[in-house]
């Protein structure tokens, strides 16, 4: 039942702003349904953290890591809502965009919130296929927001790719379904049945299950982001709206990953052993650090610098996946780590571009003068992505280094080096762009000052869950959590 209404006020959020005609009754009522959103992900979620382990119905299926997956929707979806206000409303003050458009933008965020959604808790693989297709194409929609030429570009090269991808999916669910179906296991839908799945996956195929991961690992990794699939993701994260892009790098990418954990777990079930996508996910993981790395030594765009970022993390992620049960709990952390990080990032990203009209690091300087409270909240979410306390992710990158150092001494290695040189160009990068005169003045005098606003105020929402989060890392509570979530991806 929870589960239900909290897909139906999705809809809600979806379609009552679309009738509303003031601004201020189209930003009231999306806020509204966000927030019934996000209270119902938390009375749906938290339960499965100290009570059963697992809910199933037939159509839903909810474990401990669908749960903290629900939740870090419910809650990106909510400050992203409330960011949107703030930044959609100075862009109609300044006939960027028509009230039209504002309309159609929560039309398609709370599809977007919808589909994640149903990704997360449906029980049937065809179902979540079906739901992460849907993913694409409404964010297809927002990525081309502005129909402009570099937008309307982005959102071509992100619809052809992630489609091509997720029509790889579509290859490996098929594979599943007959290593299910032919073996006299399962029949009709059962047989893409994610229970029922579980439940014979020691007898399924183990080669043809391994086929069907390679197409799974490659269709939908190219939704996470993974090199060499990624080049859709820069371009797309850049040109939609600030609070979009915070959504697509928070919790789309994470939603993908969570369909590939699913069908590991059936392979690993099969081969009776998790070395063999280990060995996948480690390869991947690497090559989606290093490549991103020689990308932000020379970016010279912001939102894209963060994009690149995102691409790094996700194979950090992936890469910690694949070190047994210790890197599994560095990637627990590492996911809800990025996902508050990079969101909020993205939404401080909002408040400048609002300002300074740009993207481009040249143009743009003195952003603690200009801009105050979103100048000393980027630098302090920069600091806390690369991994200095009291960050989650400086918890979760020492997990992944002391482990891969043992297991994987030249893997480790690579990785540390990528991490190196990430942290330089963040600081080289960033600390000109914060503090030091434009290299090219702008046309106009940028105004100076800022008043706390609605947008700082999701962000440091997100500063004080990562900081409670680290805190929880530390106390007797977080290890039976940790290992209820660790047991539903293993």
């Amino acid at each position: 039942m929870a589960i239900s209404l909290l897909l139906v006020s999705c809809l809600v959020l979806a379609t009552v702003p679309f009738f509303m005609r003031g601004l201020r009754f189209i930003f009231g009522a999306a806020f509204l349904a966000s927030s019934g959103v996000f209270v119902l992900s938390l009375y749906t979620a938290i339960p499965l953290f100290f009570g059963a382990s697992s809910f199933e119905n037939g159509y839903w299926y909810l474990d401990t890591f669908a749960a903290l997956m629900v939740l870090l929707i419910g809650f990106i979806q909510w400050t992203a809502t409330i960011t949107s206000i703030h930044y959609l409303g100075e862009e109609v003050r300044t006939g960027e965009i028509t009230l039209p458009a504002v309309r159609r933008y929560f039309f398609f965020v709370g599809l977007f919130v919808c589909s994640m959604l149903l990704t997360i808790v449906s029980n049937n693989l065809g179902f979540m296929w079906i739901a992460l297709e849907a993913t694409t194409l409404t964010t297809t929609l927002l990525v081309a927001f502005y129909a402009h030429k570099g937008s309307l570009e982005a959102a071509w090269k992100y619809l052809i790719l992630c489609s091509t991808g997720i029509s790889l999916g579509l290859i490996g669910l098929f594979l599943t379904y007959y290593a299910a179906s032919s073996s006299g296991l399962l029949h009709g839908l059962s047989a893409i049945s994610w229970t029922n799945l579980l439940t014979v996956a020691p007898s399924l195929p183990p080669h043809l299950m391994q086929i069907a991961f390679v197409f799974i690992l490659i269709g939908y990794g190219t939704k996470v982001g993974l090199v060499p699939m990624h080049a859709w993701l820069p371009d797309a994260h850049s040109r939609a709206p600030s609070p979009i892009s915070g959504m697509l790098s928070g919790i789309l990418l994470n939603a993908a990953l969570f369909g590939i954990l699913r069908f590991r777990v059936l392979v690993d079930g099969s081969l009776a052993s998790s070395e063999w996508t280990s060995e996948l996910f480690l390869v991947f993981g690497v090559l989606s650090c290093i490549i991103p790395a020689a990308f932000i030594l020379i970016q010279a765009d912001y939102k894209r610098l963060l994009a690149y970022s995102s691409i790094e993390h996700m194979g950090l992620i992936v890469f910690s996946a694949g070190l047994g049960t210790v890197g599994a709990v560095a990637s627990v952390i590492h996911i809800v780590g990025h996902a508050l990080l990079k969101s909020a990032l993205f939404f401080s990203a909002g408040n400048i571009l609002l300002r300074f009209k740009s993207t481009k690091f040249d143009r743009i300087g003195q952003v603690m003068r200009t801009l105050p409270y979103t100048g000393a909240l980027f630098l302090t979410l920069i600091l806390m992505l690369l991994a200095i306390p009291p960050s989650p992710l400086f918890g979760s990158e020492l997990l992944l280094i002391s482990q891969s150092v043992v297991l994987h001494p030249i893997f480790a290695t690579i990785v540390l080096l990528a991490l190196a040189i990430i942290f330089a160009g963040f600081i080289r990068l960033i600390i000109p762009f914060l503090f030091s005169p434009a290299l090219v003045p702008p046309k106009s005098e940028v105004e100076v000052g800022e008043k706390w606003g609605w947008s700082h105020t999701a962000i440091a929402f997100h500063l004080i869950l990562l900081v409670a989060f680290s805190v929880f890392l530390m106390t007797p509570m977080a290890s039976p959590i940790l290992e209820r979530i660790i047991t539903a991806i293993s």
